[in-house]
């Protein structure tokens, strides 16, 4: 009986440490290669944890179907400075994701209505594309902000920010536009909200798996 009765609380002894194991910490050891100057010299142990995805990143990952949303941070000892700062990284971030999106909907677009047709892809074309991004982002709005002080006196803050879809929309449909007009063909509206959908989906796919 009492053999048994020991054997009973090892095993919930065992049990209670697995448990707070797996549910409790997130360290874990990992061995990685060591390389030096003369090559691999052995291998290393290190801890690693498993890092908290900042809200306002997490937020920008998840964006709804009618915003397209851009993450950044910045660190400045000037904590106000650290968040016109990220805005600014962020704006920069959501002009670039424009541009690929509108050069990605004006090369499917213009694989549905001129199969044998080269786009013109013209300089003034992306430079229009590149002003109009620019204008359609700074009406954003940041709808996540956080601020971090860091040990060595300064701040990190981190930022959000979001434009409606249906702006974006109308650059790609004005580039297409001017497009047609280059190559002299009749613009199709259909085929062009098709190319679009399609783009904005493969979009936020990459968002997600980043």
């Amino acid at each position: 009986m009492n053999k048994f009765f020991i054997f009973m609380c090892i095993m919930c002894l065992l049990l209670c440490f697995s448990f707070s194991s797996c549910g409790g910490s997130k360290v874990a050891v990992a061995s990685y290669p060591e390389y030096t100057g003369k090559g691999n010299t052995g291998t290393k142990k290190v801890t690693k944890v498993k890092e908290e995805i900042d809200e306002c990143e997490e937020q920008s990952l998840n964006a709804p179907a009618g915003e397209l949303r851009a993450y950044a941070s910045a660190i400045d000892e000037d904590r106000d400075f650290a968040r016109q700062q990220a805005v600014l990284f962020a704006k920069a971030q959501l002009v670039s994701d424009i541009e690929a999106l509108v050069s990605n909907v004006m090369k499917g677009y213009r694989g549905k209505t001129k199969k044998d047709g080269v786009s013109t892809s013209s300089t003034d074309i992306r430079q229009d594309v590149s002003s109009m991004a620019e204008s359609v982002v700074e009406g954003c709005k940041v709808i996540c902000s956080n601020r971090y002080a860091l040990s060595d006196g300064t701040y990190e803050c981190s930022v959000c920010i979001a434009i409606v879809s249906p702006d974006v929309e109308k650059v790609a449909g004005v580039a297409v536009l001017s497009e047609d007009e280059k190559l002299g063909v009749e613009f199709e509206a259909e085929k062009f909200r098709e190319s679009y959908k399609e783009e904005l989906e493969k979009f936020r796919a990459q968002k997600l798996n980043k």
